[in-house]
């Protein structure tokens, strides 16, 4: 085969390939538009908030809880039998644990936070997903890309759909 030949077969199969691309249709969103600007993720947050901040006040009153006892114990220490200061030291290392226990089973990785957190936000991505679906299906997209997730390299703005899906979103409640 001669490099005219190759030469020659490479630009059909560009040609092809360019052909085949030119009929997909691609689109993107902003994910993090999107929850930015939906008033319903502004609710969610607001009840997000609240229950943080009851969790964080719980344990605030727990911590202050633990440093009362402490002080009391150090500056009651030598007045108080060996029986009762062991007394108030085994109080102290509970109320200590249980303060360690409500923060890792409230705040901690595994903790109600994350729970709350998907439980507010799941109906949502739901929501979005779906609309994102029913733009594709009727408008027969071949992809549409998160750009907040790093997935679109370059994108013209025509192809983006993140006020689109925002105004459906919105008009839905």
């Amino acid at each position: 085969m001669s490099v005219r030949t190759i030469r020659m077969a490479s630009l059909i199969l560009i040609g092809v390939l360019a052909a085949s691309y030119a009929e997909m249709k691609i689109g993107f969103i902003n994910s993090q538009q999107i929850f930015k600007e939906y008033e319903g993720t502004k609710e969610a947050q607001a009840k997000f908030d609240k229950e943080v901040a009851r969790w964080e006040q719980e344990a605030s009153k727990r911590k202050k809880e633990i440093e009362e006892l402490k002080q009391q114990l150090e500056k009651q220490s030598l007045l108080l039998s060996a029986e009762r200061k062991k007394e108030l030291e085994d109080r102290l290392r509970e109320k200590y644990m249980a303060y360690q226990e409500f923060l890792q089973s409230k705040l901690g990785q595994d903790g109600e936070v994350l729970q709350k957190n998907v439980e507010l936000t799941k109906p949502i991505i739901e929501r979005i997903n779906k609309i994102i679906a029913n733009i594709a299906e009727e408008e027969r997209y071949d992809f549409i890309f998160d750009e907040a997730n790093g997935g679109v390299v370059f994108a013209k703005k025509g192809y983006d759909l993140t006020e689109r899906v925002l105004r459906i979103l919105n008009e839905q409640g």
